[in-house]
């Protein structure tokens, strides 16, 4: 035990460090207070060393740096992490070609979202030192994530998945920023089956399935999670897009005994009977004319012109004279499901997409995106304002910062004349997210 207030020889200079990174290990366990004070002591003794003991630092400088490493390491643990930066950068002063204290500075830095350019310097160093070191590459993915450079992001995390053994954590981040990337899907896909995960398995199946409009995959779903109610859903829903309507009904049987109160089984059973969801005349509202005489004479859009046709706002007559074509709606879907937070945007084209006769089922990356929203959307323009409002809720109760799901609870609210609540789910609505409610004419009693 080194004696406190006096500096240590050369000879017992080692030993001295020795016996502090020891006791500093045992108290971190018993005492975190004590410890913090041993360990510190460890940093004072190599940043004050006098000639002879610098000698004996660089006798010992593998040694030395080990036990800095280690002793900034328990302090990290103990919560006290400027101060194990400190011993990092240490190292890095001893020996700048040592990866491993740049990578600790940056991960320390990162993590604490604090510093971000000092943390993105060390993180490449380190990198720069260690090429195959899969944790920094998953680490600067999220710092260019946090500052929303997504095409960065999504670099360094594939970058990570090629080197990586644990794949799962990176596929979630490089699929939180693109959904529809199917090769990370299919390796998630695999990942989970490795694992016997299959009910996780099956919500793979069901994304790619919808993805790529194929029911084989929606099968294998349902072979791996076989009351798995979204599923039967969509395989319902597919059957009835081939005409194979008693096959469609056998699936939605299944659903009413597992969820009864689903709120999309109306939808399904109306597909089945052909039942029109809206009339012609709320189509075409007040224009006092029939799809046959729409005044557009031009050949169909193509996706460059539809999207500036749909920026200028003057779109319904388009939406109603093309809602059959696959084409068009294909390039719709394409369109809004890239201005998915452009809410502006987004929900009058949507809402007027879905009044014109455009099947929900078939913008499909736009419903693989939003998930339940949309069906609660498609409810909602279906003048189905009590399912809308269940799913609605349901979503809200899960995810508190959907701020679409709190926009479509407020104008359900203004319908039903309940001011206050409209009030709160708008407030709610545009702390998350950018929205003119000057657009929505049922949400100007709210001004």
């Amino acid at each position: 035990m080194p004696l406190l207030g006096r500096r240590s020889s050369s000879q017992t200079f080692m030993p001295s460090l020795r016996d502090l990174i020891r006791e500093g290990r045992l108290e971190a366990k018993t005492d975190p207070t004590k410890a913090k004070v041993t360990l510190r002591k460890i940093i004072r003794m190599v940043s004050d060393a006098d000639p002879s003991e610098q000698m004996a630092i660089e006798q010992n400088k593998d040694e030395v740096i080990n036990i800095l490493l280690e002793a900034g390491a328990i302090l990290e643990d103990l919560g006290d992490k400027e101060k194990s930066i400190e011993f990092f950068e240490k190292v890095k002063e001893m020996n700048p070609n040592n990866p491993r204290p740049w990578f600790e500075i940056g991960r320390i830095l990162a993590n604490q979202n604090i510093q971000i350019p000092y943390a993105t310097v060390n993180i490449k160093k380190s990198l720069e030192l260690d090429p195959n070191n899969a944790l920094a590459m998953i680490i600067l993915g999220d710092i260019y994530k946090l500052q929303k450079d997504y095409k960065n992001a999504l670099k360094w995390y594939k970058d990570a998945l090629k080197i990586n053994p644990e794949k799962g954590e990176v596929l979630d981040r490089i699929l939180s920023l693109d959904p529809f990337d199917k090769e990370a899907l299919r390796q998630k896909l695999e990942y989970l089956l490795e694992r016997g995960d299959k009910e996780g398995a099956a919500q793979i199946y069901l994304q790619l399935g919808i993805i790529e409009n194929n029911i084989d995959l929606i099968d294998e779903g349902i072979k791996n999670s076989p009351n798995n109610v979204s599923l039967l859903k969509e395989k319902a829903r597919m059957l009835i897009n081939k005409g194979r309507k008693s096959e469609a009904q056998q699936f939605i049987e299944r659903v009413k005994k597992l969820s009864p109160n689903d709120p999309e089984i109306p939808i399904l059973e109306d597909m089945i009977s052909e039942k029109k969801v809206k009339a012609e005349e709320d189509i075409f509202g007040d224009l006092g004319i029939g799809p046959e005489v729409s005044g557009i004479d031009q050949k169909e859009p193509d996706e460059n012109e539809l999207e500036n046709i749909l920026n200028s706002g003057n779109y319904k007559e388009i939406l109603n004279k093309y809602a059959n074509s696959e084409t068009f709606v294909k390039n719709l879907d394409n369109i809004l499901s890239k201005n998915i937070e452009d809410y502006d945007f987004l929900i009058p084209a949507l809402d007027e997409a879905l009044k014109s006769g455009i099947k929900a089922e078939n913008l499909t990356n736009l419903r693989s995106k939003l998930g339940q929203v949309f069906d609660a959307i498609n409810l909602f323009n279906n003048n189905k304002i009590e399912d809308a409002e269940k799913i609605l809720n349901n979503i809200v109760l899960k995810d508190q910062k959907n701020a679409l799901a709190w926009f479509y609870k407020a104008r359900i609210a203004t319908i039903k004349k309940n001011t206050m609540g409209a009030k709160n789910f708008l407030l709610m609505a545009k702390k998350l997210g950018k929205f003119d409610e000057s657009k929505f004419p049922e949400l100007e009693i709210l001004k």
